[in-house]
């Protein structure tokens, strides 16, 4: 081989290379550009949905894995083989994916919690038997305070797979009371008396309209069901001011409460000397 044709061999390489690098470039570029404004697009969405925290996190992941996918592309395209970068992302993956599936689970449903807005944060909530005020929904627990002032965490996934009672949502909540008195009492002076403590309380709703009935005849006396509508937020003080007017109520007209009592008849008669 001649020197002449060595050289131009060497042109034809440097030609390949150059134009190899050209199109390397020119594909990361654009797949940069791509990748930034596919970020800003998931930001801006996120932004608005959770916190800045959490969006800027899961805006940038998708970010970094869209960059990783374009110089694998990029590479691919000019002639490299990349069944190693492959083979390598995909076992990494899948080790990363096994090691983190409960947390990546939460982090999920965290997200879903918040988009969906399930449950806020300052609600009243029941959660696997917990119930009280919510006091924080991060991505991969929520928080919340019971109603003897103990913080529990619970896991979104168990929020998001479980029954989750939300009494802050619903515009008015029913409560529910059951009275006794006695069979000597009158029972419907007694209802006179509930219905005017329920219309004198100024967060007893008129519609719906309270139920009061006779609901069962007890061996010690007779029961009554009292229901009321209420608005949610003030459901817990209403239940006690309404016990104690109904029982002072009840006290001050002479109806008696009784205690449980029981008839004791004997076959025989009994002399007692």
């Amino acid at each position: 081989m001649s020197l002449e044709d060595v050289a131009k061999n060497i042109s034809l390489l440097n030609s390949e290379v150059v134009y190899r690098v050209i199109v390397f470039v020119s594909i990361v570029v654009v797949g940069v550009v791509i990748s930034i404004i596919i970020r800003r697009t998931f930001l801006k969405f996120l932004s608005a949905r959770t916190s800045k925290a959490i969006a800027s996190n899961v805006s940038r992941a998708i970010y970094y894995v869209l960059l990783f996918t374009v110089v694998v592309v990029a590479l691919g395209i000019t002639g490299i083989d990349v069944t190693g970068f492959a083979l390598a992302g995909g076992f990494a993956g899948i080790v990363i994916g096994v090691a983190l599936q409960p947390l990546l689970s939460n982090l999920f449903a965290g997200l879903y919690l918040m988009i969906e807005k399930t449950i806020n944060v300052g609600e009243i909530v029941e959660v696997a038997n917990n119930a009280g005020e919510v006091t924080e929904v991060s991505p991969i627990f929520t928080r919340i305070r019971t109603f003897d002032g103990i913080i529990i965490s619970v896991a979104n996934t168990q929020i998001i797979s479980g029954v989750t009672k939300n009494f802050s949502k619903a515009v008015a909540r029913r409560i529910e009371f059951k009275l006794s008195i006695s069979y000597k009492d009158d029972a419907e002076k007694a209802y006179r008396i509930i219905k005017n403590v329920l219309d004198e309380h100024p967060y007893v709703l008129v519609n719906p309209a309270p139920d009061i009935f006779v609901s069962n005849l007890d061996q010690s006396g007779i029961e009554i069901t009292v229901r009321v509508w209420t608005p949610p937020q003030v459901a817990y003080d209403t239940m006690k001011d309404l016990l104690w007017r109904m029982k002072k109520a009840l006290s001050d007209a002479g109806i008696e409460i009784p205690f449980p009592q029981i008839d004791v008849w004997f076959r025989n008669t009994l002399n007692i000397e």
